[in-house]
């Protein structure tokens, strides 16, 4: 189940600066073929600073993303 807290009022970052991410990806909770955790692990690797989860065509459980967000 995910915490109280999440998602929080603010993201954690550098304040007013260009962040670099991926728009839209998928999971196996979708039509993806990475976990949740792979695909975390893979933007981390490519010094992402978000990705945005796009998963349609099926509902992830509860708590699927929220435990890898950094605080």
């Amino acid at each position: 189940m995910p915490s109280s807290d999440f998602p929080p009022v603010r993201a954690v970052g550098r304040g007013a600066a260009w962040y670099r991410g991926d728009c839209h990806v998928h999971s196996v909770h979708s039509d993806g073929e990475l976990t949740p955790e792979e695909l975390t692990a893979r933007a981390r690797a490519m010094r992402l600073d978000f990705i945005a989860t796009t998963e349609h065509n099926a509902a992830a459980k509860p708590g699927a993303w929220g435990h890898l967000a950094r605080r």
